[in-house]
């Protein structure tokens, strides 16, 4: 039984990975023969801006080109059983020549937070430079093409969805927009910013200035995408971010150096997940996805995360969304607004280690702007949710304690926590007749219970000076209160794995749910890893082993994966 998809070695070019597809790079006679080809049923297609437009100015949709016809391109899908769904850059895009700029408007080279000019490599070897969208006159050849886009869909009634993607990166865990710019280009239009506020002549604090800097990033990034939307209409269906595997400063070095490894992609590709955002491969050449990558992509990402992330909102139907989703049991919660980062961190508090080594990836990091809250079917009962004090405005406050009083599980970091919601919090404990109970532990900790709910509150600003060992026999000792049913694995270093979740089907009535573990080892090593099967797990079934041997026995599991070793196993779960 195989549940990967491989990707016939002749489609790498116009078929780079996580089924898109760079119709610019083949002929439209070939379009019919490679969509038949290709195993998937439903295509990603970038919309490459200076393909359709060298100047800015003058615009082919199949005028000069056929390659240019997205009328054709949509036709030609549905004949042969695919659907289309286009990917729009609001931002510059790591995989187009010029970012994606047509020719004449790439003048103003952007450079990123270090002031270094962006050094990108394509899946062909091939340098990719980035240049500035902060440049006026890049905004107003956007605004005329997304209008001639819109026009084009309306005229020949293309059905196709069309979501705007803002492109980014990883570095050090944080992910990085390449609309961030320290250009000359963008000095001068955050002066002008500036001038609109009546701030330029006034001397600013470090803090009033990275808040005012990220407040016009964002106001740029902001007008392109309701530019996008306002020219394309219903077609649009939103903006989503997408992660560039190997796209940093790092990772070029490594690669221009010849010491690149799998094992450098797939942790941007677990960081990507825990963050909802789309992780893409299509900057990675093909020699060093012949492997272990490539399943990891099209299991966790073609055939599971983007088919389902592409569903949210959308008219899109994706018939399997409800078979596995990611296993979380954690929601951690980071503000990012420019300032945020100055204060403590969860990463200062090494939650991350204690996460990784003990939960693996099963856990989501809400990390916007507006740190919304993302609400499910049982919104306040599924997760551990944590937050940081610094973080907290009214409305965090009232779902914290919404979630409180409706079962759920918080953990607070009060660090940075304002006097006044301090004193709310301590308002409506007095006034709900609650019980606070203290202890210390490297800490002070405040446990306060009602009915299921829990509300822990640590104060961050208290722990005095502790290794990263003491940090995580805090974490342990903290998330042990909430007895959280999982399996732990040993002996996991250096090996990918990953947890999802779906409920039991009519015929597994004996499990209340059915947990699917996804193990791969990139390395060169044999690995060899144990879980102690609890009473509460049982070994279910066993598919896609490749180069492993699986061992079970009566009370726990043996797994040996030889280098580029692969398997899933299924276990049912009952309490």
């Amino acid at each position: 039984m195989s549940l990967t998809t491989p990707v016939p070695r002749d489609l790498d070019t116009v078929f780079p990975g996580e089924n898109w597809f760079f119709y610019w790079k083949t002929s439209a006679s070939l379009w019919r023969s490679k969509l038949q080809e290709f195993p998937g049923t439903r295509i990603i297609v970038p919309l490459n801006w200076s393909f359709h437009s060298e100047t800015g100015d003058q615009f082919d949709f199949d005028e000069h080109r056929p390659e240019t016809n997205l009328k054709k391109l949509v036709d030609i899908a549905k004949e042969v059983g695919k659907q289309v769904i286009f990917f729009l850059p609001l931002t510059p895009a790591p995989f187009l020549t010029n970012g994606g700029l047509p020719h004449l408007l790439a003048r103003s080279l952007a450079l990123n937070g270090e002031h270094m000019a962006y050094g990108l490599m394509e899946a062909d070897d091939n340098l990719i430079k980035i240049y500035s969208f902060f440049d006026p006159r890049v905004f107003e050849a956007f605004d005329r093409f997304v209008k001639k886009l819109g026009q084009y869909f309306i005229t020949h009634s293309i059905p196709a969805d069309v979501w705007g993607i803002r492109c980014g990166y990883f570095t050090d865990g944080q992910f990085k927009s390449f609309l961030e710019d320290t250009s000359k280009t963008y000095e001068q239009g955050f002066a002008r910013f500036l001038q609109g506020k009546n701030r330029a002549d006034l001397a600013l604090s470090p803090i009033e200035e990275k808040q005012l800097s990220f407040e016009f990033t964002k106001s740029i990034q902001e007008l392109y995408a309701l530019n996008a939307r306002e020219s394309i209409g219903n077609n649009f269906e939103g903006v989503l971010d997408v992660a560039f595997l190997g796209a940093s400063t790092e990772k070029f070095l490594k690669r221009i150096s010849g010491t690149i490894s799998t094992v450098d992609f797939t942790s941007e590709l677990y960081e990507a997940l825990a963050k909802d955002i789309i992780p893409s491969s299509v900057l990675i050449n093909h020699r060093w996805k012949n492997g272990v990558l490539t399943r990891e992509l099209n299991d966790l990402v073609s055939n599971s995360y983007l088919p389902a992330r592409l569903a949210m909102n959308s008219a899109y139907e994706f018939e399997d969304i409800a078979v596995f989703s990611p296993l979380s049991f954690f929601k951690v919660y980071e503000k990012i607004d420019g300032v945020s980062s100055m204060f403590q961190s969860w990463d200062s508090l090494n939650l991350w280690s204690y996460l990784h080594s003990t939960f693996g990836w099963s856990y989501k990091v809400i990390s916007s702007d507006t740190l919304k809250l993302h609400d499910s079917k049982n919104p306040y009962q599924e997760n551990i949710n944590l937050f940081l004090g610094h973080d907290v405005d009214r409305t965090i406050f009232n779902y914290i304690l919404k979630s409180f009083m409706n079962g759920g599980r918080v953990i607070l970091n009060r660090s940075g926590l304002s006097d006044e919601l301090s004193k709310r919090f301590e308002t409506f404990f007095i006034e709900n007749s609650l019980t606070v109970e203290k202890v210390n532990f490297k800490t002070q900790i405040q446990n306060i219970v009602l009915g299921e709910g829990r509300l822990l509150i640590i104060d961050g600003d208290q722990f005095s000076e502790m290794s990263a060992e003491d940090y995580i026999e805090f974490w342990q000792k903290l998330v042990e209160t909430f007895s959280i049913l999982h399996l732990p694995i040993s002996n996991a270093d250096g090996v990918d794995y990953y947890w999802r979740t779906r409920p039991s089907s009519t015929n597994e009535l004996k499990f209340e749910e059915v947990r699917r573990l996804s193990l791969y080892n990139p390395t060169s090593y044999r690995k060899k890893i144990k879980m102690n099967l609890s009473k509460n797990f049982v070994v279910y079934k066993v598919v896609d082993e490749i180069n492993v041997l699986v061992q079970t026995y009566p009370n726990e599991l043996e797994i040996e994966l030889s280098p580029d070793g692969s398997v899933i196993v299924d276990f049912g779960v009952f309490s």
